[in-house]
Order: structure tokens, then C-alpha cells, then sequence
């Protein structure tokens, strides 16, 4: 019975990952860094609380499924960014749902997301050939935004965490 629990967990996270990965399809968010931070907010809410309530295994699985899923949306230009951002995710939801998570160091995992976000950005574009401005717009989405989403998603997850009981 546990292992179901588990296994139900880790699929609603992924589902609300989704969902909110799916919002800009549904509600007239102007994309830039509104967009980014409400959408990357509530994935870093969904993949802490995930970590929480099925375990790191399932959460990486989860963090690795969220980019594919943001590429086929045409929302991650480069298809090997996919393994960057899964990495970035799989990381964070294990520092920040787990390993720190009672710990006051909890915030500095937002930062941890968004240095590896950025250095694996910077090795894929070494690789490949791209305009400048493609080429400074990936590299800013995936710097300072990802330490303001993630610590909006830290504390939206202990907010929510502390009413579960959790």
C-alpha cells in the first residue's frame, strides 16, 4: 500500500508540474519574466513537494520528464538543454525537498539550480552555433530568473508542506 502512495504522489506531481508548465497555453501570461516566474515558480513548488511526498527516485524521473515536456511545448529551444534542465531540476528537488529541507541552508538550493542551470547552458552553447541575441536570451533565462523561481517555489512548498502536516 505504501509503495502506491509513493507511485500516486510522484504522478500528481508530475501532473501539476505539467500543468503549470501548460499554463501559458491556457491563461494570457505575456511572456518574458512574468511568465517565467509565475510558470518555473509552481514546477519548483510541484517538484519539492514531490521529493517530500514520494522520494528523490521518483523526483528525478519527474525532473527529467519536465524539460522534454517543455521542449516538445517549443518552451526549451535546444533539445540538449533537455538533460541540462533535468540535472538543474533533479538536483534542486533533492537539496530542497530532502537533504536540506529542515536545515535553514534550504535556500541556497535555488542557487545551487540555477549554477548548474547556467554553466551546462554555457557548455551546449559552446557547442552550438547560434545568433548572439538567441544566445544571450538562453543564457539570462537560465541564470539569475532560476534563483528567484526556485526560492519562490521553497517557500510556496514549506507554506503548503506546513498545512499537510509534512
Amino acid at each position: 500500500m505504501a509503495r502506491t502512495r509513493v507511485i500516486v504522489c510522484a504522478a500528481m506531481g508530475l501532473a501539476l508540474a505539467v500543468l503549470a508548465q501548460s499554463l501559458r497555453f491556457f491563461l494570457p501570461l505575456p511572456s518574458g519574466p512574468l511568465s517565467q516566474l509565475v510558470i518555473g515558480s509552481l514546477v519548483n513548488l510541484a517538484l519539492v513537494l514531490t521529493v517530500r511526498f514520494s522520494g528523490s527516485p521518483w523526483t528525478a524521473s519527474v525532473g527529467f520528464f519536465l524539460p522534454l515536456v517543455a521542449f516538445l511545448q517549443g518552451q526549451l529551444p535546444l533539445l540538449p538543454m533537455v538533460p541540462v534542465v533535468g540535472i538543474g531540476n533533479t538536483v534542486f528537488a533533492a537539496l530542497a525537498g530532502a537533504i536540506l529541507w529542515k536545515s535553514r541552508f534550504v535556500w541556497l538550493a535555488p542557487f545551487v539550480k540555477a549554477a548548474l542551470l547556467y554553466g551546462g547552458t554555457q557548455l551546449v552553447l559552446c557547442a552550438i552555433d547560434l545568433p548572439e541575441p538567441a544566445l544571450s536570451a538562453l543564457s539570462m533565462a537560465m541564470g539569475a530568473p532560476q534563483i528567484v523561481t526556485g526560492l519562490v517555489g521553497v517557500a510556496l512548498a514549506k507554506i503548503v508542506a506546513r498545512r499537510a502536516g509534512r
